[in-house]
């Protein structure tokens, strides 16, 4: 049965959920579910449209995984429209995926719906942003349970072309770019299957008209064979196929290429022999005399053959450079999502994210700078991040993943409170979760060393509350 995401999507926003979103943006709750019933598929549509070429899904699949996207936010969803910091951090987090999803469409969709909902402009970016999460977590969700790639993802996207299209607003699908869309997600794969299938062909019909007019094999051969095996490799691709696999395959389909090649030049060397023996004889006599009357045509038939498999196994090696290039140029065109990703980031004032972003930003030698967390709370006596405290270290990994060649530490500290080897221990714990967060956030482990200062570098007086709350802090450290 065909997935729909809007149905799961309307069954997790039932009447407490909606109450609890409507008075979180001023609405009445019948307003605010009419409004939600439009916002929906706008954003399952924006993400369609995102996800409707190769490159887009696969920056999708990257934000569902560094994100942490995998529909857990549904599992404690009333909390997190309870209003306070666990909502401020919800929608933050949405922001940022509607910057990801529309760009600059945004405030011409926020109008829209506006227009067909009657509400303002702040209850409606509210909605949106807090509506946006929940689109993307149940897509997530979708692809951890079914362990879906890019392609397994596009083809999901695809399913909802008639459902967005029944709930989108009207005009909605063209601001979006909707229009055949479904058709497009569809059909893309299936355009790199039919390429190679018009190659085999073309090698086939090249390969007869070379036995028939007695011309060289090679000159028909191997232009084809080249073509094929980067075909192959687009096929690996659409699959979810490693680059590494792809050659791999590529040089396999080759080599088996090569050999249909060699049968082929047998087969026209037979047929040439039977010709010149008794054209009107059995078929088991034709191929008896061809064994006597081909000797030297089936060597050198064999001739071409090998300087075939020589000249289609160089043109493989070519090509596996030209993989392991491509595979050079995806690393900084991810580099460059990632930083343009980070340009969208609202960060707070004096964050961690926002002070690390502007050195990395201005260069030069920064080996030994500093920014503390701004908003990095735990609970009380423990390690634990509080929930409202996550969009900090989200954004510090956006920084991170935008600016790969930096490493950091990660340092804890405490005010004089308490036991110092405790406090020792517990600053130590608290630098050791945030690595945790910001490798789960998709940032190597080896970029981030750890280390408990306790209560041995303060920055203020420990006489005084406003002191101690100082130097009770989380420091960021760039070490290389």
């Amino acid at each position: 049965m065909a997935v729909n995401l809007l149905d799961m999507l309307q069954s997790q926003l039932g009447g407490a959920a909606m109450s609890q979103i409507g008075k979180l943006v001023g609405a009445d709750e019948s307003k605010a579910s009419s409004a939600m019933g439009a916002i929906l598929p706008t954003i399952l549509g924006s993400v369609m449209s995102k996800g409707s070429s190769s490159s887009g899904a696969a920056g999708l699949m990257n934000m569902l995984n560094d994100g942490g996207h995998d529909g857990g936010i549904f599992d404690n969803l009333g909390s997190l429209l309870g209003g306070g910091e666990s909502s401020n951090g919800l929608m933050n987090t949405g922001g940022t995926v509607l910057n990801f999803l529309m760009g600059n469409k945004t405030q011409a969709i926020t109008d829209m719906i506006m227009n067909v909902t009657g509400m303002g402009k702040g209850p409606v970016g509210s909605m949106l942003r807090l509506a946006a999460p929940m689109v993307i977590g149940m897509i997530g969700k979708q692809v951890k349970s079914g362990g879906l790639n890019a392609k397994g993802l596009m083809d999901l996207l695809a399913g909802q072309k008639d459902h967005v299209a029944k709930a989108a607003p009207a005009g909605m699908g063209s601001l979006l770019g909707l229009a055949g869309l479904g058709d497009n997600l569809k059909g893309a794969a299936g355009k790199v299957a039919a390429g190679v299938g018009n190659t085999a062909n073309a090698a086939t019909a090249t390969a007869a008209a070379a036995a028939s007019e007695g011309k060289s094999m090679l000159s028909k051969i191997l232009p084809i064979a080249v073509i094929a095996a980067l075909a192959i490799g687009a096929w690996a691709y659409f699959n979810g196929t490693s680059m590494t696999d792809a050659a791999g395959d590529m040089v396999n389909k080759t080599t088996g290429a090569v050999g249909d090649a060699a049968g082929a030049v047998g087969d026209v060397a037979g047929a040439a022999a039977g010709a010149v023996g008794d054209a009107a004889g059995a078929v088991g006599d034709v191929a008896g005399s061809a064994v006597d009357a081909a000797g030297n045509a089936v060597g050198a038939a064999a001739d071409a053959a090998g300087n075939a498999a020589g000249a289609v196994a160089g043109a493989a090696g070519d090509a596996a450079g030209a993989v392991a290039d491509a595979a050079g140029g995806v690393l900084d065109a991810a580099t460059a999502t990632a930083r343009k990703a980070v340009e969208g980031l609202k960060f707070a004032a004096g964050s961690a994210g926002e002070g690390l972003n502007n050195m990395f930003k201005s260069g030069g030698n920064l080996i030994g700078k500093k920014v503390a967390f701004k908003n990095l709370n735990f609970a009380t006596g423990s390690a634990n991040i509080t929930a409202s405290s996550a969009s900090e270290v989200q954004n510090l990994a956006q920084v991170l993943k935008a600016y790969p060649n930096y490493k950091i530490e990660v340092g804890g500290h405490t005010d004089n409170t308490g036991n110092a080897e405790k406090n020792m221990e517990l600053s130590k714990m608290r630098a050791a979760s945030v690595q945790a967060m910001l490798t789960k956030l998709g940032v190597a482990a080896d970029r981030i060393s750890v280390k408990g200062y306790g209560v041995t570098a303060p920055t203020a007086t420990n006489d005084t509350a406003e002191g101690r709350a100082a130097n009770r802090r989380i420091e960021v450290t760039i070490v290389k």
